[in-house]
């Protein structure tokens, strides 16, 4: 992929890209239900990544901008970067899934978009305008409205639980990733940084497993589902849903890019109903005119 043009030409094939990666990442969570049935959060995550790897370090080799020589820090960003988005955000995302609803998760991780926003004004002195922030909250009530089938109540029923607690865990390491991305790109292509990235990964989970008192051993007794279910996530959600959306950060920056989020539950309700005959109703339709009309106001103010 060519990352090398201008962000005016490149934009409407970075935005097609970003919503290649919402559809991806839509599958994702049913993805990571069948997973943690049987795989713990952290085997769950190790597993995922070493499959994702296998993929991105040969290429990321063979790539002409991988040779360019690193810096310590930029090292230091990639592991950073490794444990932020990928083994955190992971831990997070599987353990959550494991105590609460889908589509409760989906709704806590798509309040990443404002809290990145919110760190481009703050770190890198993004602008911040009433049209912008109102295109966040548009497209967060479009998720919401999404995902509860038009009852906004129901994100409130229970109250905040354990699970909720860490969900919340997904929007603030994703957050962090998302804006570290920014300085990192800035030195090193979207393919590798993802591949450097995935493989720090892999190297902290092979010590906080067994540290953790968890076994390696786990996987011999996993079902093919629950392999099939890694294999989507690691290939799918990570080598390639990752790489996509670091080109989106190098090209449109984080708040924007970050904004194509709320597009995952939309594909999340797509495929259930093109795959399990899940019927969608109007309120798919009313979510879905409130998401992009957010967008439309994040890109263009």
């Amino acid at each position: 992929m060519n990352t090398s043009l201008s962000t005016a030409k490149a934009k409407p094939y970075v935005e097609a890209l970003l919503i290649l990666c919402a559809a991806v990442w839509g599958l994702t969570f049913t993805a990571g239900k069948v997973a943690g049935q049987q795989a713990t959060p952290l085997n769950a995550t190790m597993w995922r990544f070493i499959i994702a790897a296998f993929i991105l370090v040969p290429m990321a080799f063979k790539s002409s901008l991988a040779a360019k020589k690193l810096s310590p820090a930029d090292w230091l960003g990639l592991f950073v970067s490794g444990l932020t988005g990928l083994v955190l955000y992971n831990f997070f995302f599987i353990r959550g899934l494991s105590m609460i609803s889908a589509s409760r998760g989906s709704v806590i991780v798509c309040g990443s978009p404002a809290l990145i926003y919110l760190g481009s004004v703050i770190f890198f002195r993004e602008k911040l305008t009433f049209l912008r922030c109102l295109g966040v909250a548009l497209s967060l009530l479009g998720t919401a409205w999404v995902v509860t089938s038009g009852h906004l109540e129901a994100i409130f029923a229970g109250g905040l639980g354990t699970g909720d607690l860490i969900m919340l865990g997904c929007p603030l390491s994703w957050t962090a990733y998302s804006l570290l991305a920014k300085i990192i790109l800035g030195r090193v292509d979207p393919l590798s940084a993802n591949a450097w990235s995935v493989l720090a990964a892999v190297l902290l989970l092979t010590i906080l497993v067994p540290a953790t008192g968890e076994s390696f051993g786990q996987a011999a007794d996993y079902s093919l589902s629950v392999w099939l279910a890694l294999a989507f996530l690691g290939l799918g959600g990570t080598a390639l849903g990752f790489t996509l959306f670091y080109i989106g950060i190098s090209t449109i920056g984080p708040h924007r890019a970050a904004a194509y989020i709320n597009l995952v539950p939309v594909f999340g309700v797509l495929a259930g109903w093109l795959l399990l005959n899940e019927r969608p109703d109007l309120s798919l339709l009313t979510g879905l005119a409130l998401i992009l009309l957010g967008l439309r106001l994040v890109q263009k103010y």
